[in-house]
């Protein structure tokens, strides 16, 4: 899942995962391995020591995207909730 896909000058958006996990094992093994359709870059994967939990930062064209993307890809083992980032708020993005 990790890796860079978006193009030059394409418009795009921070958007934030909060992952609430079931089975620690799979979400991981399933995040390292998912391809990312172009325009879709996963920057961050932050796991809690035990896996139960996660946070993704996430650069797309909409949260929507991020959504459809993750639900498929985890959405039978993990609960989900999704938010653009306020960019002139942050702190620490991707530059």
């Amino acid at each position: 899942m990790f890796g860079t896909v978006r193009e030059q000058g394409e418009d795009a958006m921070y958007v934030v995962a909060i992952h609430r996990i079931s089975d620690p094992g799979k979400f991981l093994s399933t995040a390292q391995t998912t391809e990312l359709p172009a325009g879709l870059t996963l920057h961050s994967l932050l796991p809690s020591q035990d896996g139960s939990q996660a946070v993704c930062l996430w650069e797309g064209s909409s949260v929507e995207d991020v959504r459809a993307l993750v639900e498929g890809a985890v959405g039978e083992i993990s609960r989900n909730e999704y938010f653009q980032v306020e960019d002139a708020k942050a702190v620490g993005l991707p530059q």
